[in-house]
């Protein structure tokens, strides 16, 4: 009797039935995710597709200098390259790695391909893009109208959300650059965190100690993103998160 392969944790993946899932399966190679891996650039064709097991994407808009934003983060929900399954060859932002993981590569043609077929893949695909929307439209508001401190604690919390650790490796620069703001200004407000004991912070490591406090920190933006996550996602137990039926 065949034994059976157990299914990657990427929720997608994990929740296909089995034709769908086989139709995928084996043209995925696995592949390790450094950190600031570049999985695609902008106005450059999205060659791969990368279903998240472990780790932290995040999507940032780019200015002509070179500076960024960041305007969403996807765990093991989700997967890079969304506009090449709904007939958009590239994008506008940068999409890299934030947190050091590993998932699934395969090319975006056959993901396509798969998604235009319909079934579960498709349902979960929507799923998934309205998350994203959520996520980027709240951003908009977030770093136009609210304080950096405020700003810094939803960062922080969604990102610890998606790579579900309260352990994240992430220097002052890196957050400067996901905020839009200079590094003393990321300076100022993690030390205040940091000094109120609510995280700890050392050579690009930053340990959430405090998660109510945090929270109590973060601007609304912060519950209104996790509200729609709760409401798609759902937790039976510590281990078997998955897409609401």
């Amino acid at each position: 009797m065949q034994e059976l392969v157990p299914r990657p944790r990427n929720l997608i993946l994990a929740q296909l039935p089995d034709a769908e899932y086989e139709a995928l399966a084996r043209f995925l190679v696995p592949v390790e995710l450094p950190l600031e891996t570049r999985l695609s650039e902008p106005n450059e064709p999205i060659e791969f597709v990368y279903f998240l097991n472990s780790g932290l994407i995040s999507t940032d808009a780019l200015t002509e200098k070179g500076e960024s934003v960041e305007v969403g983060v996807i765990g093991r929900e989700g997967f890079s390259g969304l506009p090449a399954l709904l007939d958009q060859p590239q994008m506008s932002h940068s999409v890299l790695m934030q947190g050091v993981g590993e998932g699934l590569r395969i090319r975006s043609s056959i993901v396509r391909d798969q998604f235009l077929k319909g079934g579960v893949f498709q349902r979960l695909v929507h799923s998934f893009a309205y998350l994203q929307m959520v996520q980027t439209t709240q951003s908009v508001l977030c770093n136009r109208m609210h304080e950096v401190d405020a700003r810094l604690a939803r960062w922080l919390l969604s990102s610890a959300d998606r790579m579900e650790s309260d352990s994240l490796n992430l220097t002052q620069e890196f957050l400067a650059q996901m905020l839009g703001v200079q590094r003393s200004t990321v300076t100022v407000a993690a030390g205040d965190l940091q000094r109120a004991g609510v995280i700890g912070y050392s050579r690009g490591k930053i340990n959430i100690l405090d998660r109510p406090a945090l929270i109590r920190k973060a601007c609304e933006c912060y519950s209104i993103v996790t509200s729609s996550y709760d409401r798609i996602l759902t937790k039976k137990n510590a281990d078997e998160l998955s897409y609401v039926d």
